[in-house]
């Protein structure tokens, strides 16, 4: 991406709102990155890695990590093969839930190192298409909301229902759309509220899975 493609301004621009809305659904502080100069548009599209985020916590807020961090690796395809050389160029200390945005299709190498890092160092990190930004999907009006559930409240949603183990819920899958959004890691149990033509409002539990 080293020059404007027709219309990838917008898609910049959008992409990165929605950004600081799932930053602030997270439990981030996103504030200080929500308005953003046109210059810094073209800046964003030909030197990506300056416009990486960096936000702290909200004071009781629900965020896993002590900060996130946003890292654009939007200037070229990355193979596969080449994954792991690539994020380790990427600072990572502390406590931190890190988001990665790429300009590349979807490729289960990415999801695989997802599930691979945060089963061998519980680190969090999510990888996001840069055109799937423009729109926050989980706030679409055609999308249940969705919405995890802290430790205290899945404890008592398996007292309340008698269960032993949270793999006897329904699944979501980690590399499901909405379990991205919600920066959700294999154990996470999760609220759906699906439209009932008897209840008005059906609640669903499901427990993030690989």
């Amino acid at each position: 991406m080293s020059t404007l493609e027709p219309g990838i301004a917008d898609i910049l621009l959008r992409s990165r709102h929605t950004l600081c809305e799932i930053l602030e659904d997270r439990g981030y502080n996103s504030e200080s990155y929500r308005n953003i100069a046109p210059e810094q548009i073209g800046i964003l599209a030909t030197a990506p890695r300056s416009m990486d985020m960096i936000v702290e916590k909200q004071i009781s807020g629900p965020a896993p990590c002590d900060r996130a961090m946003v890292v654009y690796m939007t200037e070229s395809a990355i193979a596969p093969r080449f994954l792991e050389s690539k994020m380790s160029e990427i600072d990572l200390t502390g406590s931190v839930d890190l988001l990665v945005i790429l300009n590349q299709d979807d490729n289960e190498a990415f999801d695989q190192y997802s599930l691979k890092v945060w089963r061998e160092n519980k680190q969090r990190v999510t990888f996001f298409h840069l055109k799937h930004l423009v729109l926050h999907l989980g706030r679409h009006v055609l999308v249940p909301p969705h919405r995890k559930l802290t430790d205290a409240e899945a404890r008592a949603e398996m007292d309340r229902y008698s269960v032993t183990q949270k793999t006897q819920f329904p699944l979501i899958k980690h590399s499901d759309i909405q379990a991205r959004i919600l920066g959700l890691v294999p154990g996470d149990l999760v609220e759906v509220l699906r439209p009932s033509p008897t209840a008005g409002v059906a609640r669903v539990l499901r427990i993030c899975a690989a």
